[in-house]
């Protein structure tokens, strides 16, 4: 039986008018009223931000030097402009492995070869469409940060829709696995898999043991996925972040490099290469990755000022100072009027007059990104901060890259990776002993703060503390502890003072901050079962 496609609202991306005339035809013909065309990538995205579309069918290729439509697929899904429920078919005249493997790594729901039948795209549509029928009540649970009912409704449907069974469990594990519920997501892989061997359950088998620390046992787990099919690719990203953990930085490069083998067009791999070949000293191959993530960037949503800084890294690595320069004068072009991108490029000239023996640019650039720090609104870079540090200690300026590691450590006083690399950059600069006492400090500083707030609640205090917590959350956006407790303050408030979607909203967006941070958190998952109650209510 045929479905009916006039409540359906479709867009057409495509850079040729007449097919886009002629997709729109065809789905008159099948019944579409609601039907809009982009003929690029860039206004596709937006008309995807002003509308919620049911079906999205776009073109692979929509242009030389223009957004392509795995990178619409990309961005769409970044910025959550598609829906569980949204079908996504992405259309093209050629049938190349790197073109085939690009798309199918952001999963679309499926592909068409053109030229296109009325029939062929009648049935793929309406087989979508059914399989998607009765996701949206799940999605407006996810949308409402109702995880726990999302995952109730996954159960739900599986009894009413058994057909669809395997569809419910991979969205109840992705979203066990997102609110860190990973001996849960674990049952429902091992059911998968007592069905039948779908790699997407191994995949997540193995992500639950990387994600739980137990990384030999991740490490075989993705190899295994790999060795049954070698065009899975995520699971070589996941084998390189594994291999990583255990300090094969070598084996992890390789693997990364065997993927791009396969499909050359995904930028965050490029990126990674990038990383891990600077870290092994292999400069040649970091340079080479960083341009590749230059290049494919200039149309993405995962462009960013650190493919950048990082080609800049690799190529004064190798002596090349005044290219250097050149690629920086690129992204202050490339970013203009993006201040995370004007402090990343500041820092990075630092680095690179420092190593020129260009003493006052180098400390030129020190007080420039003093200034950018210190006026400063948004989320500063470990990383980032952890070079304008170093550069301070290089240059004599002690006092300074002393409180730019103390911002790193209060921002990250609970996370033991990063207080370890902060106490290696004092290490380097020989300042051992004084970095221990200043990350000791740091942190106890930051104990101190938290149970301040923390006795304003146990007074019943509840407006002060949330006006404490949400202070000092502006000031340490990383913090899971300082986060969690804002969002209990708040919530707190609501049980006591009743409805409010103001405080529900900001209790939700601190949440957001400590999922991030930390999705196994203990005190998330209490909190989590606080806010899906009092938004129950």
């Amino acid at each position: 039986m045929s479905i009916d496609l006039k409540n359906k609202k479709f867009l057409i991306v495509d850079d040729f008018y007449n097919f886009r005339s002629l997709l729109m035809r065809m789905l008159e013909s099948l019944g579409a009223i609601d039907i809009d065309g982009d003929q690029n990538g860039d206004s596709a995205i937006q008309s995807m931000s002003r509308k919620a579309y049911d079906v999205v069918l776009c073109d692979y290729n929509l242009g030389p030097g223009k957004k392509d439509g795995q990178q619409v697929l990309e961005e769409a899904k970044h910025r959550g402009l598609i829906r569980y429920s949204t079908v996504f078919i992405m259309l093209t005249a050629e049938n190349t492995m790197p073109m085939v493997m690009g798309v199918v790594e952001y999963q679309p729901d499926d592909y068409l070869i053109k030229p296109i039948s009325k029939g062929i795209l009648q049935n793929r549509i309406e087989k979508i469409i059914k399989k998607k029928a009765d996701l949206e009540d799940i999605e407006k649970a996810v949308r409402n940060q109702e995880y726990m009912r999302a995952i109730t409704l996954c159960d739900e449907h599986v009894k009413k829709n058994p057909v669809n069974t395997l569809e419910y469990l991979r969205l109840k594990s992705d979203l066990c696995l997102t609110i860190g519920r990973y001996d849960e997501a674990t049952a429902v892989f091992e059911e998968v898999l007592s069905m039948r061997e779908i790699p997407w359950a191994k995949m997540g088998i193995g992500k639950v043991h990387f994600l739980s620390g137990d990384y030999l046992k991740a490490k075989g787990m993705f190899q295994s996925v790999i060795d049954e099919n070698r065009t899975y690719m995520e699971a070589y990203d996941w084998l390189a972040k594994t291999l990583e953990e255990l300090g094969s930085m070598a084996e992890a490069q390789k693997a990364l490099l065997s993927a791009t083998e396969i499909s050359p067009k995904a930028i965050l791999r490029h990126k990674a290469i990038g990383e891990i070949s600077f870290k092994i000293n292999d400069y040649d191959t970091a340079e080479e990755a960083y341009k590749s993530a230059v290049e494919i960037g200039k149309h993405s949503c995962f462009k960013s000022p650190s493919d950048y800084t990082g080609l800049v890294k690799s190529l004064l690595k190798k002596d090349s100072s005044s290219e250097a320069l050149s690629v920086l004068d690129k992204a202050r072009n490339e970013f203009k009027g993006d201040s995370d991108a004007l402090l990343q490029t500041v820092v990075t000239e630092g680095i690179v007059y420092k190593e020129m023996n260009r003493t006052e640019k180098a400390k030129k650039a020190i007080d420039e990104a003093t200034r950018l720090m210190d006026g400063f609104a948004g989320k500063v870079p470990v990383q980032t901060t952890m070079d304008l540090a170093k550069i301070c200690f290089e240059l004599g300026e002690k006092e300074k890259g002393i409180k730019f590691m103390q911002t790193v450590v209060r921002n990250n006083h609970d996370n033991d990776k990063i207080t370890k690399m902060v106490q290696d950059v004092f290490n380097d600069a020989n300042l051992k002993e004084e970095g221990e006492k200043v990350i000791t400090s740091t942190k106890n500083e930051i104990i101190e703060l938290n149970n301040k707030g923390v006795r304003l609640v146990e007074d019943d205090k509840l407006e002060e503390a949330i006006e404490y917590f949400e202070k000092a959350a502006r000031g340490l956006p990383e913090s899971k502890i300082i986060n969690a407790n804002a969002a209990q303050a708040l919530m707190m408030y609501l049980q006591k003072k009743g409805g409010d979607d103001q405080h529900l909203s900001r209790a939700s967006q601190y949440l957001d901050r400590v999922r991030n941070i930390d999705p196994s958190y203990k005190k998330y998952q209490q909190l989590l079962n606080m806010y899906e109650r009092i938004a129950g209510a």
